[in-house]
């Protein structure tokens, strides 16, 4: 039986999270996509932490991306062990589109910078919250396992940059 599952969410700051995209295709390979993905995204999301923790001026925004960033690393590690389960060699890069935001992000600074920081970090996390959700039924214990886990912490981290869009404390609870 086919099944559908939206898949670019993962790509945490990168411009999959905007554009989400469905991926139709059967076990594994969905599993293998949605995890190519998951890994590029938390490159991608250890890469936007370090920047922003240069780059914010509002230390409440710094901290937030210093968050980001170490809780990035963690979640790279269990997303490369559940790819190295299902067979496959995890990516090394973000995706395409991530570097190209990455990009646009290095030329701001500021209070600049840290509106559309805290404006994507919202918009990349509720695609994230989506595609992990649609992700959490996979037949695959480690892949259902990581999603379990992971969920939790993009829901603490929108939670975080909701907070600081409105200019409330922020608090990361975890």
């Amino acid at each position: 039986m086919r099944s559908r599952r939206q898949i670019g969410g993962p790509a945490c700051f990168g411009g999959l999270a905007a554009l989400a995209i469905t991926f139709v295709g059967l076990g594994q390979g969905s599993d293998q996509a949605f995890i190519k993905e998951a890994v590029q995204g938390t490159i991608a999301g250890m890469r936007f932490g370090a920047l922003a923790a240069q780059r914010a001026e509002n230390p409440a925004v710094r901290a937030f991306a210093g968050t980001l960033e170490t809780e990035h690393r963690a979640a790279l590690q269990r997303a490369t062990d559940v790819a190295k389960s299902l067979n496959m060699e995890p990516p090394t890069e973000p995706s395409i589109e991530a570097k190209g935001t990455y990009d646009g992000f290095a030329q701001l600074s500021g209070a600049q910078f840290d509106a559309a920081f805290v404006s994507r970090m919202i918009e990349a996390h509720e695609a994230e919250i989506a595609t992990y959700s649609a992700n959490s039924s996979s037949s695959n214990a480690a892949v259902a396992t990581y999603v379990a886990d992971t969920l939790p912490t993009l829901r603490a981290h929108l939670a975080t940059a909701r907070a600081l869009q409105k200019g409330a404390p922020a608090h990361s609870a975890h």
